[in-house]
């Protein structure tokens, strides 16, 4: 996972993309259990980050049914600490085949995503950031997102990196088994993504 915490601020060149970010991912979170599902009670818990095997910062987090409440500290040019809290809303889209999918509103454009990076004092997604996705196909969960968004494109109307909104004049028996696809490779990125996590 990406994010600030007790290190100074992660910053990027012109090769960074958003896999090499510090990031919030709402797979991960919903993969953890840590989304409530509850207007009466909220969990709390805490995210933290390595790099190069090395602790490279943490937030604390209070999960509600509607929003994030996120809390750290962040430092600029070498002051001092600084608390921070922010505030992530939450949108939740209906599935074709029942229930709904929850996504992270950008807190700059208001945008539904489903990763936020924490590319500075606050999380905000890769649009606002113009952080890019990689490339080039280097390993194994490259060549799944690179076959997911390829599909995204194809089955989405507007898509961006996450997708919800079928796309205008596909039938619907086209758009559900390549929507169930795309949700399968969804679920071996969240799997890969994990798997990163432990062997760091």
């Amino acid at each position: 996972m990406g994010g600030p915490g007790s290190g100074t601020w992660y910053r990027w060149d012109k090769e960074t993309t958003i896999e090499e970010i510090r990031r919030i991912d709402i797979r991960y979170l919903r993969k953890q259990r840590w989304l409530s599902t509850s207007e009466k009670h909220y969990l709390t818990g805490s995210l933290s980050w390595t790099s190069g095997g090395e602790p490279s910062g943490s937030i604390n987090f209070a999960s509600y049914h509607d929003r994030l409440e996120l809390s750290f500290k962040y430092m600029e040019g070498g002051g001092e600490w600084q608390p921070v809290k922010q505030t992530i809303w939450l949108d939740h889209t209906p599935c074709h085949y029942g229930g709904s999918r929850k996504w992270l509103l950008c807190p700059r454009c208001n945008r539904r995503v489903g990763v936020l990076c924490g590319a500075d004092k606050l999380f905000l997604c890769r649009h606002c950031y113009q952080i890019p996705y990689r490339s080039q196909n280097e390993g194994y969960l490259d060549r799944l997102i690179s076959k997911k968004h390829k599909l995204g494109n194809k089955i989405f109307e507007d898509y961006d990196g996450d997708g919800w909104l079928k796309k205008k004049g596909m039938h619907w028996k086209t758009f559900e088994p390549l929507q169930k696809k795309y949700w399968e490779i969804e679920t071996q990125i969240d799997q890969a993504i994990c798997r990163r996590y432990i062997a760091l």
